[in-house]
């Protein structure tokens, strides 16, 4: 039986799974360039584990993000999404496409994540958790069901995407301090890495070397933000 080498963190898939709550079904899609995409469709959490594993260091390993409608059997598209319980943050150093990142701007990007962490707390708002994804970090900002059909898609959309927006000029200053970039992640159908597996993007070289994507403060209770849903939906209120 052949044996993948390659760092692998069972726990924080796991968690990844659970802090995502999806009341449907969970798509991964198994990603590495020239490759044709691999999708799998799950409804369990010992089944995403079973396929992380497989796929482990193989490709980069990636969930949907929001809720995919039942019956799905290929990759989410916008008219699959019918709910929203999770927004997250994407930092991302700025270098070259498709080049790990440095430890120096690993490094810068993780404290980015926490200053705006803290910044949550101290506004009122429930501090959001923290995932290394190999090159950058993600903050996921758990919140309550919130159901999505063809009246409210493309509402819900444009909010995430004037969230993302407030926040990157909230932060503008320290995104450039630290030289790092907000990536987009609005679009419904957005797929994440799974966090727990290896980040094989590009070529590994000993500055830029490949990682093993991680929690820096694992989500062992799911705590959902009512007062930032409500601030999504309508920050006029807030």
């Amino acid at each position: 039986m052949e044996v993948n080498q390659y760092p692998f963190t069972e726990e924080d898939v796991r968690l990844h799974y659970r802090l995502l709550n999806h009341k449907y079904i969970t798509e991964l899609r198994m990603l590495k360039r020239g490759l044709y995409p691999v999708c799998r469709v799950v409804n369990e959490e010992e089944q995403l584990v079973s396929v992380c594993r497989r796929f482990n260091g193989k490709r980069n390993i990636y969930v949907g993000l929001r809720d995919r409608r039942k019956g799905l059997k290929s990759s989410g598209r916008t008219e699959d999404i019918c709910g929203l319980q999770s927004i997250v943050l994407d930092i991302d150093p700025i270098r070259e496409p498709e080049t790990p990142s440095t430890k120096k701007e690993l490094e810068a990007a993780i404290r980015l994540a926490q200053i705006i962490k803290k910044w949550c707390g101290q506004t009122g708002y429930r501090e959001p958790f923290i995932a290394v994804t190999g090159n950058g970090c993600c903050l996921y900002f758990p919140l309550p069901f919130y159901e999505i059909d063809d009246k409210n898609r493309l509402e819900i959309t444009l909010k995430i995407e004037s969230f993302e927006h407030w926040m990157r000029n909230n932060f503008k200053k320290e995104l450039k301090k630290y030289n790092c970039l907000m990536d987009p992640m609005y679009d419904l159908p957005r797929i994440v890495r799974v966090i727990g597996t290896y980040n094989i993007k590009g070529k590994s070289t000993s500055r830029r070397p490949w990682r093993l994507s991680s929690w820096i403060n694992k989500p062992r209770t799911r705590q959902e933000d009512k007062k930032l849903l409500r601030f999504i939906l309508n920050p006029k209120i807030e």
